[in-house]
């Protein structure tokens, strides 16, 4: 657990204390390099309504995409000390607003292919920096809570406007409104850090904090557990809109449902803000991994269910953001100069790329029985790579204290 002495309190404690790299960090992780997550379940059902695509077909296009975005951030993690990270994101910022635009005007199935990818490649730029910058901070687990929190409230927006766009627009409005939206967030990437923390930061953070490399054991326990985190989310939300569709409700109704779902949401990343780094890492981690798994098992077995289902979307933005930010803390805890961190975005990536794939397979067939099975299977994944991750984590520490 890191802890700042003389830290304030009451208020002024839980406010951010750097906003200039918070939200170039969220503009960058988030509003660029994880945005396409949001719109996800819009973009599947507009791609499927437009041009006539199954559920596998249309889950391949979301998989190339983020295939992308792993490709860029887990070649660029390692280099987190050696790149100009500013310019990195808004270079990654105008790719992504370029792929969008060129998928608005040239959206057949094969130009899609080629396009989407391209569009995963800018967003992984981005989300490595942004993801790195969390290792700036002095109290990680209150940064990524505030990150969190800002995304949550983009989500809301989103998800309540993306529905409408999409019935009246069709797969070109989806693109231009994540077009529209990249371009208002990028100028907030202007304020990123160009490099990585200083050497006094690293000395100062040398007992609380790993040096772990991405190859370590510790290291590659945490990208387990992000990659297991991330599967278990996309094989239900890319086809979040469909099952809520065969539930009984319209394409609007769902975008309604999930942009009341981010602002109760907004409980889940706000609750990790407050309690920080309070209780540790470990108990909120163990719990957020545990409700944000049963959350997503809730929604895999509601399609015949309109109650069921809408009563587990509404918990599901919470439950998730919680969990994420206290993953990310414990990424940037693991190593200060933000390797972990940058390289624990590539394995979300991974997940977020065979989700689509995987889950269209799976729904193609009828098989939401499966999809819970694996589900649960997947939350078991997570618990043990954090698990280890942690262990890792805390004998360095102990390691190092008995040096100093």
């Amino acid at each position: 657990m890191t802890t700042t002495p003389n830290a304030p309190g009451g208020l002024a404690g839980m406010l951010p204390s750097n906003w200039g790299a918070l939200l170039a960090a969220f503009a960058a992780a988030y509003g660029t390099g994880l945005l396409a997550l949001i719109a996800l379940p819009f973009m599947v059902g507009a791609n499927m309504n437009d041009l006539g695509l199954d559920e596998a077909q249309a889950g391949l296009l979301s998989t190339l995409e983020f295939a992308g975005v792993f490709v860029t951030s887990v070649l660029l993690a390692p280099r987190m000390a050696d790149i100009d990270r500013r310019k990195v994101a808004l270079a990654g910022a105008a790719t992504v607003i370029a792929a969008n635009l060129a998928s608005a005007l040239w959206g057949s199935y094969e130009a899609l292919m080629v396009l989407r990818t391209i569009a995963g490649l800018g967003a992984g730029l981005a989300l490595a920096t942004g993801n790195a910058t969390v290792a700036n901070a002095e109290q990680p687990e209150k940064f990524a809570g505030h990150m969190t929190v800002l995304f949550v409230i983009v989500m809301a927006v989103i998800t309540k406007l993306f529905g409408p766009i999409g019935e009246a627009y069709g797969q070109s409005g989806i693109y231009i409104a994540l077009a529209a939206t990249v371009a208002l967030l990028a100028p907030l990437l202007t304020f990123m850090p160009s490099a990585p923390p200083a050497d006094d930061f690293v000395a100062a953070h040398k007992s609380d904090r790993g040096h772990f490399s991405i190859f370590e054991a510790g290291g590659l326990a945490i990208l387990f557990a992000f990659f297991c985190f991330s599967l278990r989310d996309t094989i239900s939300w890319a086809f979040l809109a469909t099952t809520g569709m065969e539930a009984g409700l319209t394409e609007a109704e769902v975008g309604g449902l999930l942009a009341n779902s981010a602002l109760f949401g907004l409980a889940g990343p706000l609750l990790a803000t407050i309690i920080g780094a309070r209780f540790g890492l470990r108990l909120p981690l163990i719990a957020g991994i545990l409700v944000s798994g049963v959350v997503t098992y809730l929604v895999s077995q509601s399609s015949n269910n309109a109650a069921l289902y809408s009563v587990s979307v509404l918990f599901w933005v919470g439950s998730y953001f919680f969990c994420l930010a206290y993953l990310t803390a414990l990424a940037a805890e693991m190593d200060v100069e933000g390797r972990v961190a940058a390289a624990a975005g590539s394995a979300l990536m991974v997940g977020l790329f065979v989700g689509p794939s995987l889950g269209g397979t799976l729904i193609a067939d009828g098989s939401y029985l499966l999809v819970g099975h694996v589900n649960n299977l997947l939350i078991l994944g997570t618990l043990a790579g954090a698990f280890l991750a942690y262990r890792s984590l805390r004998s360095l520490r102990a390691a190092t204290a008995k040096t100093t």
